[in-house]
């Protein structure tokens, strides 16, 4: 990290050039994520406060991407079955325990395949996490992996090369977590050079972590 600058959202802004639009109604933020398009490059935090089925299928039937949390686990191979069903993308989250395993192998069993599968645990850099990521590609090889949640280019590229489609950057980086102040890592007050940094190394999309 020699001669690593350090800042955030709150430390830079944007320079305001000319604009050769009439409106900002004329202006394109879809976004290809995957094997889909996007009405915007934003996602809901995949947390039990702010994501659940209802606003999935509204997110979805609207052309936008969301993540489902994965703290009902039980009602997650009947969500991947439900949206299947309405012609809706299927995106879910997994944690790196062995029922996950299980449950990954439950999926295929019932040849259900989510369009998007996120790991999601605090230290994504870790063999719990590449060895679930090769798990899922093992038992569902097309469904799109995003994999974190990682703070450095070494966590991007271990995920990238285990088969993660993409990954999330930021650890804590949000005003309400409370991850740094509990464990003593995390990226809050330095989030958007960690994006800078890992985008340098990344191959494939990355996700910002943390509230806009």
């Amino acid at each position: 990290m020699e001669n690593f600058t350090v800042f955030d959202y709150e430390d830079i802004q944007l320079i305001p050039n000319k604009c050769i639009v009439n409106s900002r109604s004329e202006c394109d933020t879809t976004t290809r994520f995957g094997k889909h398009c996007f009405k915007l490059p934003v996602v809901p935090a995949n947390m039990q406060t702010v994501i659940d089925e209802s606003l999935a299928i509204k997110l979805a039937e609207n052309g936008y991407f969301y993540i489902m949390h994965r703290f009902t686990p039980e009602s997650r191979l009947p969500f991947v079955q439900m949206m299947n069903e309405k012609g809706l993308i299927s995106s879910i989250s997994v944690g790196v325990k062995e029922n996950e395993y299980q449950f990954i192998v439950d999926l295929a069993n019932h040849h259900l395949v989510p369009d998007y599968i996120t790991i999601d645990i605090a230290h994504g850099h870790s063999n719990a996490v590449i060895n679930m990521i090769k798990h899922i590609k093992k038992h569902l090889p097309d469904t799109f992996v995003i994999a974190g949640n990682v703070g450095t280019p070494e966590g991007v590229r271990e995920l990238e090369n285990a088969g993660a489609d993409a990954t999330k950057v930021g650890i804590g980086p949000g005003k309400v977590c409370i991850t740094k102040l509990k464990t003593g890592f995390g990226t809050g007050g330095w989030q958007l050079a960690a994006l800078r940094w890992c985008a340098k190394a990344a191959r494939k999309p990355i996700i910002a972590e943390g509230g806009i």
